[in-house]
């Protein structure tokens, strides 16, 4: 029991925001030239370690952002209990997902992370001690106004992962009958839907709509 709790203790120290230049979260707009980050994480433990599950709730999230100004931003905010998080009131530009960290199994501190140089770069699973390096090229997604929505990230570290390092990893708009390693069915609209029904009288909510409209419309 003592060691577990050692091991535990090192892992909370791993996962510390020591990189952090902005913690994120949603909140409401101080100014009319910011934006809001949103996006969905389900990250699925199939065997990586010794069990299966699936995580969402508490995971540190990483989004690197280049402004409009040309600035590249490192920001950190953690998913909510249904796996959803924000960056709110951030300047105008680009964002993207840079990676997330979290401990899986009994006491696993994973990080997995994406060099964001081209759009054929992987995930990969990192050393933990490992610190994620804000630098990127590759800015795979449009905002559409004041929103920024990183959409669904699905990622899921089976035993292939631990030999190759490399995360399997799917970015949707929605999800459609998608059934999880242990068993459970998921159905989720866009993201901007969850935090338009969380937050109704937000300042966002227009923006967020405009946003989902917009994608919808897209595909």
């Amino acid at each position: 029991m003592r060691n577990a709790i050692i091991l535990l203790l090192i892992a909370a120290s791993v996962l510390s925001l020591s990189c952090a230049s902005t913690l994120g979260g949603f909140k409401e707009p101080t100014k009319e030239n910011t934006m809001l980050v949103v996006g969905h994480i389900l990250l699925e433990d199939d065997y990586y370690t010794d069990e299966i599950n699936t995580y969402t709730k508490n995971i540190e999230v990483a989004v690197i952002g280049k402004t409009s100004a040309g600035k590249e931003l490192g920001l950190w905010t953690k998913t909510d209990e249904n796996g959803y998080f924000a960056v709110a009131d951030v300047p105008m530009g680009e964002y993207a997902l840079k990676g997330i960290r979290t401990i899986i199994g009994r006491s696993n501190a994973i990080t997995v992370t994406n060099r964001l140089r081209l759009s054929t770069d992987p995930y990969r699973v990192e050393s933990s001690e490992k610190p994620i390096t804000f630098n990127a090229q590759y800015y795979p997604l449009e905002p559409v106004g004041r929103i920024q929505s990183l959409q669904h990230n699905l990622f899921k570290l089976d035993q292939m992962s631990g030999q190759t390092s490399q995360a399997n990893t799917n970015m949707v708009f929605t999800i459609k009958d998608y059934k999880t390693v242990t068993g459970e069915v998921m159905n989720a609209g866009p993201v901007e839907d969850y935090f338009m029904e969380k937050y109704p009288d937000s300042a966002w909510k227009p923006f967020l709509e405009n946003s989902r409209e917009t994608l919808r419309f897209k595909r």
